[in-house]
């Protein structure tokens, strides 16, 4: 059962980077939600904002080594070849500490670290830097790719996901594995106990780590883009268009929504030592920081 604090969904603001059920660029779908109250549900209340100047912010990573935030930056469209992408680094408080830490991307989203370099998905390729020096840096191209999306750590590689072909990917060194070619409108990833929890427009589910999926958590949780692990019960998730849902035992309770005012929150990052969850705002080119209360 879905509860819901606060305004119910009539209509949301689709584009390719983050359409439900693989909506593209200026779709829009209806969802008939019930107003419920949510009792025991955590509460969001916000920390701080970075100024105005991460453009087209797409995905917020924690690194907990660097204490610090990278931010994936489009500046530009989704699926432009433009070389006008780049990764910024914030710090704890909001600050912005380096706004071009790496530069020279086209569209880049998801991220994660892996064996001390950060990977990010680029439309149609993995680009992986050096965390010490971001000027080393590698590309593995994934052919036949269309929407490359989020990232996650694996045991020896990074699965990473494909939003348009439903494709999950398994990178290990520099070889690209196809492992599941059949999760539609496939975004959010989160390895976490030995299992890919993912988002698609079947919801949440659990997959194995050869892809299989084993169970569908929550099926009312399609169209999601950033996925958070508390564990293997508890999920925080985002839906692009401006909401952000907590999921425990199957049962979704909206936190957040900032669709009246047309702000973003694309793919989350979450701090668990200080219960912090960042939220890149796209089209509002700023993050915010929220303490989450009653986790």
């Amino acid at each position: 059962m879905k509860k819901i604090i606060g305004a119910s969904l009539v209509f949301g603001l689709l584009i390719a980077c983050q359409g439900p059920n693989g909506t593209e660029v200026n779709g829009e779908e209806k969802s008939d939600q019930s107003l419920k109250q949510a009792p025991e549900a955590p509460s969001l209340d916000l920390a701080w904002e970075t100024e105005a100047s991460l453009i087209t912010n797409e995905s917020v990573l924690y690194y907990p080594q660097g204490k610090h935030l990278f931010v994936s930056c489009i500046n530009g469209q989704p699926l432009d070849k433009d070389t006008n992408g780049y990764i910024a680094i914030v710090d704890l408080e909001g600050n912005i500490v380096n706004s071009q830490w790496a530069t020279g991307l086209h569209a880049p989203k998801g991220m994660c670290v892996s064996n001390g370099r950060l990977f990010v998905s680029d439309i149609d390729r993995i680009v992986s830097f050096s965390l010490t020096n971001p000027a080393d840096k590698y590309v593995v191209e994934v052919p036949g790719s269309q929407f490359l999306n989020d990232l996650t750590p694996g045991l020896n590689g990074v699965y990473f996901s494909d939003m348009k072909t439903g494709h999950l990917y398994y990178l290990e060194g520099m070889v690209v594995h196809t492992i599941n070619e059949d999760l539609a409108g496939l975004n959010g990833l989160a390895f976490f106990n030995q299992s890919i929890y993912a988002l698609s427009n079947n919801g949440l589910q659990r997959l194995s780590v050869g892809g299989e999926v084993m169970e569908t958590i929550s099926a009312e949780m399609s169209g999601g883009d950033g996925l958070i692990v508390l564990d293997d019960s508890r999920f925080i998730m985002s839906r692009w268009q401006g909401e952000v849902w907590y999921v425990k035992n199957g049962e979704a309770t909206q936190l957040l929504d900032s669709k009246a005012e047309e702000i973003q929150t694309a793919d989350i990052g979450f701090d668990p030592m200080s219960n912090t969850l960042y939220v890149p705002r796209f089209f509002a080119n700023k993050v915010s920081a929220y303490k989450v209360s009653g986790l």
